[in-house]
């Protein structure tokens, strides 16, 4: 048996065998599951063509095929919003449960043939003739409105129903869909059990001719399903174990790096804060294993608060300590000191002592004073933030900014370069953010830019600092589309209350 699998097959090894086995099939499952919808549409759809041209009439028949079919229409449109990975297994069952109803239903509710009926009621007729002819007379005087009409009635008995077919649509679903034989089991159960017991309770008299080589060959079916499964069980297996005990060393390296950027995440403070009046929205979204942004915010007074944002040059684990370092020295720097030069004059002396090759961090530190209604930021070569006036709603671009930390022994020596104070009044909002929001790019290499940026806040500057951030995150993976996100992207919006 051919299995074909992914060109990357590296997901799937840092899972247990088993949840990588019961994944890679779900992911065939969520593919087929659609094609398999739009077969059941189809045919549901020819079969109450068929049964107007037929009949040309209404009956309950096509009132339950059309309902069915626009449920499975619905279920088309919205394929993406209704099934996942988590719940493909779940709605496979489901589905298939709900088309032998379907079947059944339409069965029972499918007017009768009239030539049938004709037939039926001929035998029934020949039947009456070979009574005594006593019988027959005294019916011949029986007055015209007291003789018995049951023969000209059109009822469909059901007498010649044969479900069994049923049992070998279910086996056919089961070769298709890929399950775990536990569910194949219960399922085929179901399949093998009710066609038998509505032919047992809707027919007269029960036909073997039609039952038994139905069943065996639904039984039949089902065993071969039952053998692809363990062979296609048995194949992942293999193909696991090869690749597992190829790649080993690149396995444990990647669950490494899995476990420092959940290290490197749970250091972020909480996405929501409010510090002595001024209300902080943060977040970052890693594009790799270990992410090199970083934000903080610190109560430093009480009427003091400091906010900070950097970027570290490249990704991966070297940038992550990085920002180890720089975020344990921001902490114990800041009980010494609140002046935003002196800050990042020691930060700069630590990236340059704690590292022998060229790494740059680019930041933004502000001193938000709410005694003074003042704030201090301090630019060391980062993005210009934006600031925007809670009385006007005009938006500000802070473009005053110094050298890069890291790239000088010490920092410029004038603030006119790259220190800023402005007021910072009630209802002002300042954005920081990293070049993961302006680089981010779509599937045709266009990036979003600083433009798209100042239009959004522009269109949204009297936003809460949380609907703010998350609408510029919105926008943003909006405009990229199904592009993969190929820098980190940070955002940080404090707002005063």
């Amino acid at each position: 048996m051919k299995i074909e699998f992914l060109e990357s097959f590296d997901h799937y090894l840092t899972l247990p065998r088993e949840q990588a086995y019961n994944e890679f099939m779900d992911s065939k499952n969520l593919g087929i599951l659609r094609v398999m919808i739009m077969v059941f549409a189809s045919i549901m759809s020819i079969a109450m063509i068929i049964n107007i041209a037929v009949h040309q009439t209404f009956n309950f028949s096509h009132v339950f095929t059309l309902l069915y079919v626009f449920a499975l229409v619905w279920l088309i449109v919205f394929y993406k919003k209704i099934f996942n990975l988590s719940n493909i297994r779940r709605s496979v069952i489901v589905l298939l449960l709900m088309q032998l109803l379907m079947f059944a239903v339409v069965d029972m509710t499918y007017p009768e043939d009239p030539a049938e009926t004709e037939e039926v009621s001929e035998k029934k007729e020949s039947k009456s003739e070979q009574k005594s002819g006593e019988q027959k007379k005294d019916d011949k005087e029986k007055p015209d409105d007291k003789k018995d009409e049951g023969t000209s009635l059109t009822i469909k008995t059901g007498g010649n129903d044969s479900y069994e077919e049923y049992i070998i649509f279910f086996a056919i679903m089961l070769m298709i869909f890929k399950l775990p034989r536990q569910q194949m089991l219960q399922l085929f159960a179901i399949g093998f059990s009710v066609p038998l017991l509505l032919g047992f309770f809707t027919n007269d008299t029960v036909s073997w001719a039609k039952t038994l080589p139905n069943t065996i060959f639904g039984l039949i079916l089902f065993a071969i399903a039952f053998s692809n499964e363990r062979s296609r069980q048995k194949k992942f297996f293999e193909h696991y174990d090869f690749q597992y005990r190829k790649n080993f060393e690149s396995i444990r390296m990647k669950r490494e790096l899995n476990y420092a950027r959940d290290i490197q995440l749970s250091m972020l403070p909480k996405g929501e804060a409010v510090i002595n009046g001024v209300g902080i929205a943060g977040v970052s979204l890693p594009a790799s294993e270990v992410g090199g942004d970083y934000f903080d915010y610190f109560r430093i007074s009480d009427h003091e608060t400091g906010v900070f944002i950097c970027d570290v040059s490249g990704h991966g684990v070297a940038s992550g300590l990085m920002l180890s370092a720089l975020r344990g020295s921001m902490h114990l720097i800041l009980d010494d000191t609140s002046n935003p030069k002196i800050v990042v004059e020691k930060l700069n002396k630590m990236i340059r002592k704690t590292q022998s090759r060229k790494m740059f961090v680019t930041a933004v530190l502000a001193i938000i004073d709410t005694n003074e209604n003042k704030c201090r930021l301090y630019n060391a070569g980062h993005l210009p933030p934006y600031r925007i006036s809670g009385e006007t709603g005009e938006i500000f671009r802070i473009k005053k900014h110094g050298i890069a930390l890291g790239a000088m022994g010490t920092v410029d020596k004038t603030d006119s370069d790259n220190l800023v104070t402005f007021d910072f009044k009630k209802n002002d909002k300042i954005i920081l953010y990293t070049d993961g929001v302006n680089e981010a790019m779509n599937n045709v290499r266009d990036e979003y830019g600083l433009d798209n940026l100042e239009l959004f806040l522009n269109a949204n500057s009297t936003r809460s600092a949380k609907e703010l951030l998350d609408g510029i995150v919105t926008d943003v993976k909006k405009f990229c589309g199904a592009s993969v996100q190929r820098d980190d992207l940070s955002l940080l919006i404090i707002e005063r209350l």
